[in-house]
């Protein structure tokens, strides 16, 4: 039983150091990649990158441009600044500007992996749509989609009933199959309107609900056969002409229209929700995508109508391929984790580290300690499992062991 618990000792402590002694390691030598800020200009048709490490602004020829200059390439960024020095343009492209129109063509959009791969609530407010109030209240329950949707008082805890079966009834009677496998929706009063939730029911049908004047509003919405997707992020911009961008199984682009209920595939490609950050700035000329990878980052321009209308790609080394990692994957055969950068989720991370440069050290710890156990002149037979743990498991395992020493056969 000792002989056990030794063991268990050991194996608690591979798993410290592979999630400890990696962790110090990129703290004391990870140089972080300072992504720079891209954005395309309508005043000269390209993109603008301000690196913020080097305190540069250019554009994709390499054309060094002083603060001020790149301001004026990007007057719908920086329009109040522009404004105030009275470099301000009476109109783009023989386009007279109105602020307002301005202000209400202007959007932004940002999503990162660990949005996706993240815990989801149970509960949800439904907002009454048509108040008549400017300003939106919370209400006094929330629901839950099983076996049907359930309203849910939150001072009491009590299902309502009445209003259960209402919503339950109209779900039911368009079409919709419970359970539900997701929801989507702003469920916040900080926003202009409420517009509901978009749903994902167990076949994989997409819905939209909401409540007007107390009853349900539910509306089942065409979706292609083999279409499904994986996340979805309901917006509320001021041009209202979406409700939504879907992000489907294959790492497309959607978007729900507003009202007509159509939805329209972006152009955009290279973007993989399990491990990119996507942002889309949207303007009165174009939209701009952009897509962080971990060793690229890559900018899409559209135009209104969403076609592209330029691309710009910047590549760098992963961290990995840098000569911190290659030294990193010569020390540690692997990498545990309980974070991601990926996910929000608490649980383990394993990283193998590149390539098989960690055996010459695992070889040399175990051959370390080999002549240790000799020169003591003990039964190196009685020793075969910490040999076997430091071959395997390398500088992790060489600590544990001599940490925990085997007692049991000296």
């Amino acid at each position: 039983m000792e002989k056990i618990s030794r063991f268990l000792l050991v194996f608690i402590a591979i798993l410290t150091l592979a999630i400890i002694l990696p962790k110090l390691y990129w703290m004391a030598f990870e140089k972080p990649v300072r992504k720079p800020f891209i954005l395309y200009s309508c005043i000269n048709d390209d993109f603008m990158i301000h690196r913020i490490s080097e305190k540069t602004w250019e554009d994709t020829k390499g054309n060094q441009f002083a603060r001020e200059e790149y301001e004026k390439k990007l007057p719908l960024m920086f329009e109040k600044q522009l404004i105030t020095s009275g470099s301000w343009p009476d109109s783009i492209k023989g386009m007279a500007l109105d602020m307002r129109t301005i202000s209400k063509a202007k959007s932004f959009f940002r999503l990162k992996a660990s949005e996706i791969d993240a815990p989801f609530p149970e509960l949800y407010p439904l907002f009454e749509s048509q108040s008549g109030r400017t300003k939106i209240d919370l209400p006094d329950d929330f629901f839950r989609i099983t076996w049907r949707i359930d309203f849910i008082e939150a001072a009491t805890n009590k299902v309502l009933e009445e209003k259960s079966q209402l919503f339950s009834a109209a779900l039911y009677q368009n079409g919709f199959s419970f359970p539900a496998k997701k929801i989507s929706g702003l469920a916040t009063p900080r926003k202009s309107i409420d517009e509901g939730y978009l749903i994902i029911d167990s076949k994989d049908q997409l819905f939209h609900l909401k409540m007007i004047k107390g009853f349900p509003y539910v509306k089942e919405i065409d979706v292609p056969e083999d279409l499904k997707f994986r996340h979805i992020s309901c917006v509320d911009f001021k041009n209202k002409e979406f409700y939504a961008y879907l992000f489907s199984n294959k790492n497309e682009i959607y978007i729900l229209t507003q009202d007509d209920y159509k939805l329209i595939k972006w152009p955009v490609d290279g973007f993989d929700a399990s491990n990119c950050d996507l942002k889309i700035f949207g303007d009165l000329f174009n939209y701009t995508v952009i897509i962080e990878a971990e060793d690229h980052i890559k900018a899409i321009a559209l135009s209104p109508d969403y076609q592209v209308v330029n691309t710009y790609t910047e590549n760098w080394k992963l961290k990995e391929d840098q000569t911190e990692g290659k030294i990193f994957a010569s020390l540690f055969p692997a990498q545990l984790s309980m974070t991601s950068d990926n996910s929000k989720f608490i649980r383990f991370y394993f990283t193998p580290s590149k390539g098989l440069n960690w055996i010459f050290l695992n070889l040399l710890l175990m051959a370390f300690h080999f002549i240790w156990l000799y020169r003591r002149k003990v039964k190196l037979k009685n020793h075969v499992a910490d040999l076997v743990i430091v071959a395997v498991s390398g500088i992790f395992g060489f600590i544990a062991i001599h940490f925990f020493q085997n007692k049991f056969f000296d």
